[in-house]
């Protein structure tokens, strides 16, 4: 009994004098660490997703090809959605590593601002937490952030929302230090530093970080019925900044397009989520809370513990300022995505600070108040969602017909059970934690290392690619794709690639030109090319697999125009 309690004490020794040699610049450079391995992983190796990444990651290159970086092009196409600030930053990436790549369309360099967005996401996270709640509950909510799985894979991503997350959860960070600490050194310097990160975001994604930001605040003021807490950002240049980063390409992006992109912007992009119209992606109300346990992993550990902690004040009526505006921005931020008719996965991942501080919050008081109940459920619920993204990968890996299902699904299964066997090793919060956050970065590597790179099914356009770089050899031949309309072929070949039917691509494909035609339009293609006669040759067997846009399969001819005589 008494050698038990001795090595819990010896355990609980360790780690608190371990988490307090991190504290000042090496927390945050502990939780940059880990926003990194959560990120890093399969930047190389994943396959270009269609659509967004592959529609982004093309109009960047565009930017470089054109050297233009006012207007966004897909092709010939106007891409009047988001603003340029993710473009500008892919594009700058793959200039500056342009000597690493060797070639403009290796898709890491494009990912490399998602990275820095998800770290910034993680950074100040921790800055906000170590106002609000303390050095080391912050400590636990940003290390739980940056290991999520959904965020590791969105800083992996070249799309806009790690960086949008990045931006926004600064931009709010500094509004929760100007609240708890409203006297602090230089509240101008933070006043500006909202101001900074606010017009960043809308650079990213226009309006909608904007609206999460002042509905936090509004709430907030509203729910604190005081305002005094924000007089510092009414200092004139924090403002005048923001309208100095944004006007500019908001004025030259108006005159080039003459008002087109605000019009398309609006119609094609905004309207439709607004309406529930967004290509189908709607959802009943809750679904983004019903989720958070699979999408926050590891931080599901601590959700029981966080739930405890917001309904105990709540109860008592006796919340404090900091966890007032942890609830406010959390609440504020699903509600406002649970109310939106359209919803993907990651649209409501904003609120993800505020939830993993509040992770970190009820994790410290669970151990500290001995919450042995909670701290059980947040245990079984993570061995379960554990388990459930095991099976996940399984049935996903299953359904497009991939080889080693049950060895993939095997090892992410142990991977979970490991993880719980050291959580069950383990007697204090931070030990705990860190077992969970080696347990996330290991399941997120071997998937996005191992298992989705080696799935054939999710490679289709790299396969294409390949076989026409082996045909064009020195030359660069003129190239039509025939049924198959995924972004990504284009960014893996060429911007001058054709996508067209067969219908208008049969009067105008010439002897030599190479062709990538999906099986269910090879024989109207050959009808409309053997009245000229011509055939298309194929080159190798045909490509089979999964379109990531709508999930069907496809296979896919690469051949070239030959004279059938």
């Amino acid at each position: 009994m008494h050698s038990g309690s001795a090595r819990d004490a010896g355990r609980s020794g360790i780690a608190t004098g371990f988490t307090a040699a991190l504290t000042g610049w090496r927390a945050y450079f502990v939780v940059a660490c880990i926003a990194l391995l959560a990120s890093v992983p399969g930047i190389a190796r994943m396959p270009v997703m269609d659509v967004d990444e592959a529609r982004f990651a093309q109009a960047s290159r565009q930017m470089l090809e054109d050297n233009d970086f006012v207007r966004i092009r897909l092709q010939d196409s106007e891409r009047n959605r988001k603003p340029a600030g993710a473009y500008w930053l892919q594009a700058g990436a793959t200039k500056l590593l342009a000597p690493i790549a060797e070639r403009d369309n290796a898709i890491w360099t494009y990912r490399i601002p998602s990275v820095l967005g998800a770290i910034l996401a993680a950074m100040a996270t921790l800055w906000a937490g170590q106002a609000l709640i303390g050095a080391r509950p912050a400590l636990l909510g940003a290390g739980l952030l940056a290991a999520g799985m959904l965020l590791g894979f969105e800083g992996m991503s070249a799309r806009t929302d790690a960086l949008m997350l990045g931006f926004t959860t600064l931009a709010l960070a500094a509004a929760a230090r100007l609240l708890v600490a409203p006297a602090a050194r230089r509240p101008r310097l933070v006043a500006l530093v909202f101001w900074m990160a606010l017009a960043f975001s809308v650079l990213i994604k226009g309006p909608i970080p904007l609206a999460i930001i002042v509905l936090t605040l509004a709430a907030m003021a509203l729910w604190e019925r005081r305002l005094g807490w924000m007089a510092p950002l009414a200092w004139w240049p924090g403002p005048l900044v923001a309208l100095a980063l944004i006007l500019p390409w908001g004025i030259a992006i108006g005159l080039a397009t003459e008002g087109r992109f605000f019009a398309s912007a609006f119609a094609e992009d905004l309207a439709p989520k607004l309406a529930g119209e967004d290509q189908g992606h709607a959802g009943f109300f809750g679904y983004h809370s019903l989720l958070l346990p699979l999408l926050m992993f590891p931080a599901t550990l601590a959700l029981p513990a966080a739930a405890r902690l917001v309904f105990r004040e709540l109860r008592a009526r006796s919340e404090t300022t900091a966890l007032r505006f942890l609830m406010v921005w959390a609440g504020a931020t699903l509600l406002m995505f649970e109310l939106s008719p359209a919803k993907l996965l990651h649209y409501a991942m904003p609120a993800y600070p505020a939830l993993a501080l509040l992770c970190g919050a009820g994790l410290a008081a669970a151990f500290e108040l001995r919450w042995r109940k909670t701290l059980a459920v947040g245990f079984w619920l993570f061995c379960a969602v554990g388990l459930v993204w095991a099976g996940f990968i399984g049935f996903g890996l299953r359904e497009v017909g991939a080889t080693d299902v049950a060895v993939a699904a095997g090892l992410c299964g142990m991977i979970i059970v490991v993880g719980a066997v050291a959580l069950c090793a383990f007697r204090d919060a931070y030990s705990r934690v860190a077992a969970a956050i080696v347990c996330a970065l290991a399941l997120s590597a071997t998937l996005r290392m191992e298992i989705i790179p080696k799935t054939d099914a999710f490679s289709v356009s790299a396969r294409a690619a390949s076989e026409v770089a082996r045909i064009d050899g020195q030359a660069v031949r003129p190239l039509w794709v025939v049924g198959y309309d995924e972004p990504s072929i284009v960014f893996l070949t060429r911007t001058s690639a054709r996508l067209a039917s067969s219908s208008v691509a049969g009067p105008e494909i010439h002897e030599g030109d190479v062709v990538i035609v999906e099986a269910a339009e090879l024989a109207p293609l050959s009808d409309a090319i053997a009245a000229r006669g011509l055939v298309i040759a194929a080159r190798a067997p045909p490509i089979a697999g999964i379109s990531m846009s709508s999930n069907d399969r496809v296979s896919l001819i690469v051949g070239v125009a030959m004279s059938a005589q």
